[in-house]
C-alpha cells in the first residue's frame, strides 16, 4: 500500500514523523546551550509537500502545527510554539513551491540539475529566510543574550543540515517505494547492504564514540565515515546509498550533541558549526557522486539500448537490402531471360542463338573441334497463316518446338531464328551425325498434326546445314542459309548440307 496516496492516513503519518523529528531535535541533537546541530522535522514536511498535490497541503499544515506545539510545549509557551510552527511551515512551503515551480515533474535525485535546484533552494533561500524569523523570536521575544547574527547562522545551518540529509531519504521512501525495492532485491544484494550498514555504523562508532581521533589524523578520521555510504551509492545507486548516508549523518549529529567525537570543542556553537559543516559537505558530495554515477550508468544503459536498436535496424536494413538486391537480381535475370527467350515458344531467340553461336565458334577456334549450324524453315508457312489464321500458325510453331526438342542431344542448342525459321547449333557432330539428326527432324515434323475445327493441318520443314571450317558464326549462318535455299529449291521437306564450305546434296 502506498501511504502517500491515502488522504486520511498520510497526514497522520506525517504528523507523527514530524513530532518524532522535533522530539529528537530537542532532546538528542541539541547541545546543552540549546543549540541544535540539525533540525529533523522540517525534512518530513518538505518531503510530504513534494509528493502531495497542493490541494492536500492544508491537512499537512494542521497536523504539523499540532505536532510542533506538542513537541515544544514543555519548553516554550503556546504562542512561541505557534510562531516556531508557522516559521517551519513557511520555510517548507517556500522550498516546495520553488522546486515544483522550476520542475514540471517529480524531483529526481539521480539528476544532478534537480539536486542542484534542491540544494540552492534549501540552503540559500528557504533556510536563511526562515532563520530571520527564528532569530528574531530568540532575540526579541525570548530575549536571549546570544548575538542576532549568531542565532541566525545557527538556525540557518541547523535547518539546512536537517533538510539536506533527511529530505532525499524521506522523499524516496514516500515516492519511490524504497522498502519495496529492498525487499524485492535478490538475497546477495540484501546481504551486501546489511554488511555495508554494519561496516558504516562501526566506522562511525570507532571515530565518534570510541574516540580514535588524535592530533595525528584528526583531519582524516571523520572522512572515513563517508567511504561505505559512497561505495553503496556508487554500487547500487542513490536509492540504496542515501539511507545509509542519512544514518551516518544522524550518528555524527547525535555524537556531537552528546559531547563525543572529533568536532567537540570548548565552544558549543563551534562544535555545532563543525558538525553541521561536515554533515553538509559529506551529504552534498555523496548526493552528487551518486547522482553523477547513476546518471552515467543510465546514459550508458540508454546508449547500449540505442546501439542494440541501431544494430537491429542495421540488420533489418541489411536484410531489406539483401532482399531488394535478390529481387533486383531475380528481376534482372527475368529480364535477361525474357530478352533472350522467344515469347511464343519459350526457346532461345535470335539474340541468344547468336551469342551461343559466337561462343561456340571461339571454342572451336581454340580446340579445333568442329560444330555445325542447322537452319530450318517450315514449308509454306505463309499459306497456313493466310488460310487458317495466325493463331493456327502460332500453334504450328509451338507444335514444331514440342516435336523437335525431345529428339536433340543435351549439348545441342535449339532456338527460334525468326518468323518460321529455327536453328540448331550442334557441337562435335560429323557428317553421319548431321544426317541422322536432320532425318530425325524431318520425320518428327511430318508427324505433326494441328487440329483446326474438323480439319487436320500438317507441316514439313526444309533444312540447311553448314559445318564449321575456321569461319565465323555469321559466315556459317550464311552458308546454312544457302543450303536451306537449295533445299527449298529442290522441293522442300529435305536437307541440304554445306560441309566445311563444300556443297553436299543428300
Amino acid at each position: 500500500m502506498n501511504v502517500s496516496r491515502q488522504p486520511v492516513l498520510f497526514p497522520l503519518v506525517v504528523g507523527l514523523l514530524y513530532y518524532l523529528g522535533a522530539w529528537i531535535g530537542v532532546h538528542y541533537v541539541a547541545l546543552d546551550s540549546g543549540i541544535v546541530v540539525l533540525w529533523p522535522p522540517n525534512s518530513v514536511l518538505l518531503a510530504a509537500l513534494l509528493v502531495q498535490p497542493r490541494s492536500r497541503w492544508w491537512s499537512l499544515f494542521l497536523v504539523v502545527l499540532a505536532a510542533e506545539i506538542a513537541a515544544d510545549i514543555s519548553v516554550f509557551s503556546l504562542f512561541h510554539a505557534l510562531l516556531f510552527g508557522a516559521i517551519n511551515i513557511a520555510e517548507c512551503v517556500l522550498a516546495a513551491s520553488l522546486i515544483r515551480w522550476f520542475l514540471d515533474r517529480s524531483l529526481d535525485w539521480s539528476e544532478p540539475k534537480d539536486l542542484s535546484l534542491f540544494l540552492v533552494t534549501v540552503f540559500l533561500i528557504a533556510s536563511p529566510l526562515a532563520a530571520l524569523g527564528g532569530a528574531s523570536i530568540y532575540s526579541f521575544l525570548l530575549e536571549r543574550d546570544t548575538p542576532f547574527l549568531t542565532l541566525w547562522r545557527l538556525w540557518w545551518v541547523g535547518d539546512a543540515t536537517g533538510l539536506i540529509i533527511l529530505t532525499p531519504f524521506l522523499h524516496m521512501i514516500l515516492s519511490s517505494g524504497l522498502l519495496k525495492q529492498v525487499v524485492n532485491s535478490n538475497w546477495h544484494v540484501r546481504m551486501e547492504l546489511v554488511a555495508a550498514w554494519i561496516a558504516g555504523l562501526l566506522v562511525c562508532y570507532l571515530i565518534f564514540v570510541f574516540d580514535l581521533s588524535s592530533e595525528n589524523y584528526l583531519a582524516l578520521s571523520p572522512l572515513a565515515v563517508a567511504v561505505v555510504p559512497a561505495w553503496v551509492a556508487v554500487r547500487f545507486g542513490p536509492l540504496a546509498g542515501f539511507p545509509l548516508a542519512t544514518a551516518v549523518a544522524l550518528f555524527v549529529a547525535l555524537a556531537t550533541a552528546s559531547g563525543v567525537g572529533p568536532f567537540v570543542s570548548e565552544k558549543q556553537d563551534l562544535s555545532a558549526l563543525f558538525a553541521q559543516e561536515f554533515i553538509i559537505v559529506f551529504t552534498v558530495l555523496l548526493l552528487y557522486v551518486a547522482a553523477f554515477v547513476d546518471q552515467n550508468r543510465r546514459k550508458s544503459g540508454e546508449l547500449k539500448k540505442a546501439l542494440v536498436r541501431v544494430q537491429h535496424l542495421n540488420q533489418a536494413l541489411e536484410e531489406r537490402v539483401r532482399q531488394r538486391t535478390q529481387e533486383l537480381f531475380d528481376a534482372n535475370q527475368q529480364l535477361q531471360t525474357l530478352a533472350l527467350t522467344d515469347e511464343l515458344t519459350g526457346i532461345p531467340n535470335r539474340r541468344r542463338m547468336r551469342v551461343l553461336g559466337e561462343e561456340e565458334a571461339r571454342r572451336s577456334e581454340r580446340s579445333g573441334r568442329p560444330f555445325s549450324v542447322m537452319l530450318m524453315d517450315i514449308d509454306h508457312f505463309k499459306r497456313v497463316n493466310d488460310q487458317y489464321g495466325h493463331a493456327v500458325g502460332d500453334e504450328c510453331l509451338k507444335a514444331f518446338v514440342r516435336a523437335i526438342a525431345p529428339s536433340l542431344r543435351s549439348i545441342d542448342r535449339f532456338g527460334r531464328w525468326g518468323g518460321e525459321e529455327f536453328m540448331i547449333i550442334a557441337p562435335d557432330s560429323d557428317h553421319v551425325d548431321l544426317l541422322r539428326l536432320s532425318e530425325k527432324v524431318l520425320e518428327c515434323t511430318r508427324e505433326i498434326v494441328v487440329d483446326v475445327d474438323d480439319q487436320k493441318v500438317g507441316i514439313t520443314v526444309s533444312i540447311g546445314v553448314a559445318e564449321w571450317h575456321h569461319a565465323s558464326f555469321a559466315k556459317l549462318v550464311s552458308e546454312a542459309d544457302d543450303a536451306l535455299y537449295r533445299a527449298k529449291e529442290e522441293g522442300r521437306d529435305r536437307v541440304e548440307l554445306n560441309l566445311r564450305g563444300l556443297r553436299v546434296t543428300d
